[in-house]
Formats: structure tokens, sequence, C-alpha cells
């Protein structure tokens, strides 16, 4: 009788440099707890700051590591600050390599998988002296022309060994500057977590409201969050029991605190950094997006799997996921009056509100968080394999590899 020859759970480190806590973030933290169960160990690598690692830690993540050395902690600099940038950034990626060699040692790791391109450069600059294979995961698709030309810059000198895109949008925004294999790969949704019923819609819904309209984002400009005060704005008198919600943390809080102020949107509350989801959007009977920069938002597939309608921005990534899911109304990205007339729309029809989200919850299943991480678990195991067998052609000659399969506590220890 043959015996079975149990294999080795290929090992990754994850890269995940933010400062703040987002739709990307929510995937990658969410990939990481779930690989596991498809033969991939992960040890991811985030940071600056603790929001990141903190979710991840509720989750169940025990091989956490956090770092002070990812960009980004620092307060925004202005006017001749500005010039200290380059330097931090220097210091910062001289000091992440370390600290990224040192865990593929110490880890035996088989294979890097980095977002963002600071993780992009310093992740491929270990990968490359250490014979190890880097995916680079890509997730948005606003590239102002600098980054166009800094990105095809940088592919010249370093490019990944497959390029993870998590939408066909998402692919056709960098796939023309990065020459390497593509795999598209959506993100997926917790259905476990995110469904009718879930949540405790008394948490965040404000006393008094008939009808509440939610928005999660991270507040940065690409995201427009003033799109949303200035439609509450405009609705307070046409919808006076209408609230607005907005879930989400950014440097620009306080000014957009000022804005909801001086624009008269006193129908709107800024919550902050929300960690119970299922709750916010139990507390929501529409939800908007209006945000330019998107890859495959998370939140239109937990707005789904609530059973949530939607108004969002027609971007290319948006419009390829609504066609799947069908549980949206689109407007023109910066259209702000268009905006304000399909959230009156919908505010003003229940019966669409309703079918909208029945639909939602009826072509959901197709992105469960299981199945796109056994489709990244596969091409990081295939990645591993042919690696083994074909040696990379990057790694630069004069450079020695790493170790191969150190005592992981030896290694620690030292």
């Amino acid at each position: 009788m043959a015996r079975s020859v149990s294999r080795k759970p290929v090992r990754v480190l994850y890269l995940q440099p933010a400062p703040l806590f987002g739709g990307a973030e929510r995937q990658a933290a969410l990939t990481t707890m779930l690989l596991p169960r498809f033969g991939v160990e992960v040890f991811p690598l985030v940071g600056p700051g603790h929001i990141v690692g903190d979710w991840l830690r509720e989750c169940g993540v025990s091989e956490l590591h956090e770092t002070p050395h990812f960009p980004g902690g620092w307060r925004k600099q202005r006017g001749l600050g500005r010039l200290t940038l380059p330097a931090r950034y220097v210091d910062c990626g001289l000091h992440a390599r370390e600290e990224i060699e040192r865990l593929v040692r110490a880890y035996s790791i088989d294979l890097i998988l980095a977002s963002l391109p600071f993780a992009w450069i310093t992740g491929s600059l270990v990968a490359r002296r250490a014979g190890l294979p880097i995916v680079w995961r890509a997730g948005g698709t606003y590239l102002n022309v600098a980054q166009q030309v800094s990105l095809w810059g940088l592919t010249r000198f370093q490019r990944p060994d497959l390029l993870l895109c998590n939408s066909e949008a998402v692919k056709a925004t960098f796939s023309p500057l990065i020459p390497a294999p593509v795999e598209v790969v959506p993100n997926g949704v917790q259905l476990e977590v995110f469904h009718p019923g879930a949540g405790d819609a008394s948490r965040y819904r404000p006393q008094g409201a008939r009808l509440v309209v939610g928005c999660a984002m991270r507040l940065a400009e690409s995201k427009r969050p003033r799109d949303v005060i200035a439609i509450a704005a405009r609705l307070r008198e046409s919808h006076p029991d209408v609230h607005f919600l907005i879930a989400g943390e950014g440097s620009q809080r306080a000014a957009l605190e000022q804005y909801a102020r001086e624009s008269g949107a006193r129908n709107l509350s800024l919550l902050g950094f929300v960690s119970d989801m299922p709750s916010f959007y139990a507390a929501c009977d529409l939800l908007v997006l209006p945000s330019r920069s998107e890859g495959c938002p998370n939140y239109l597939l937990e707005a789904a799997a609530m059973g949530k309608p939607v108004v969002a921005a027609a971007i290319p990534p948006v419009v390829e996921l609504v066609r799947s899911i069908e549980n949206a109304l689109l407007f023109d990205l910066g259209d702000v009056p268009g905006f304000a007339r399909a959230v009156s729309e919908l505010l003003s029809a229940p019966q669409r509100r309703l079918a909208l989200g029945a639909n939602g919850l009826r072509n959901i299943q197709q992105f469960s968080a299981a199945a796109s991480a056994a489709r990244i678990a596969a091409i990081a195991t295939a990645l591993v394999a042919a690696r083994a067998v074909k040696p990379d052609p990057w790694r630069a000659p004069d450079l020695r590899p790493l170790p191969s399969r150190p005592d992981p506590e030896k290694a620690v220890a030292e």
C-alpha cells in the first residue's frame, strides 16, 4: 500500500504598508486569515501604527509582525517640510528591507506577496537576492502621469513574477506598465459575517431618523467624501427625516467636519473608524459610493451581502462589479446634482430599494472570500513549484541567496 507524502505548506510573507484601515487593508487582512485553510502559511508584516495589526489579531492571526519602517506614520508634511519626504522614504526603505530579509530568513519564506509600490520595491529587492518569487498585488485604477512614468521606469529594473489584480479594470490600468504575467482574482466577502440580520442596527442609527444614508470610506480626496457632504446639505430640506453617516478615518477629517458645518449639513455625522461594519450596514437604508479610485470595492460586495441598495459613481471597476451583482444605481463621477437626484429617487422609492437589495443577495455568492483565497493559494503554490524547477532569471549573479529552510527558532534567537 503506497504511503501518502505530506507536503509542507507554502510560506508567504505578506507586506501590507498602511497607516489607516480601508477596503484594501480589510481585504488583505481577510486573505491573510483565510489562506491557511488552503495550505498556505501567511506571515504578515504591517504598519505603521497598530490599526491593521489590531484587526488581524481580532481575527485570530497569531504570526503577526508590525513595523514602524513602512512610510506614512508621520504628520502630513507641508511647505518646506515636503523636501524631507524623499530622505524619509529612503530611510524607511533601508530599514524595511533589513526587516523583510530577517523575516525571510527566520521563517523560511517561499514567496513574497506585496501590496502598494513601497512594498513592491522593498519586497522585490529582498526576493531577487533570496531567489524567491514575488507577487505584486494591485487594487486601484487611478494613476496620474507622474505615477505612470515612475512605475514604467521602476519595471525596467524590478518586476514581479506575477501581477495580481482584483478586477479587469485594474488589469487594464497596470498591465501596460508592468511587463509580467497577470491574474485577476476579484475580492471576496465573508458571507458568514455579512448577511441580512447581521449586526446591531441601533449601534449607529441616529435616533429619530426615518431613513439613513451611509458611506464608508478612507477620508482621502480620491474617495470624494465632500460629495457626500454636499448632497447631505442639498437634501436636508427636501428630506428632513433622513440622516447621513460617514464611517472612516483620514487626514482630512477635521477639514471635512468644518466643511459640513459651513455647508449646513447638520443632518450628517462623521463616525471615524468603525470596526463593527455589519452593524454600520444594518443601520443604513441606502449606501453611497462617490469614489474615483477603486479596484473591486469591498464596500459594494458587503452591501450586496447585507441586502442593501447602493448609489455609486460610474467608474470602470464599479460598472464592472455592478453588472455582476446589479445592486446599484449609477451616476457620473463628480456630478453632485446627479448624485443628489439618484439618492433622492431611491429615498422616495422603497420598492426600488428592496429590488436592488434583493438583486445583490441573489448574485453575491460568486464573490465569497473563501473562493478568492483558494485562487490566491493555488497561484502561490504554482509559483513556488515553478521556481523550484526554473531558476530566477532576475537574481543578480554576484549575490548569494539566503539560506534555505533555516531553523526558525534558532534564527529568531540570533
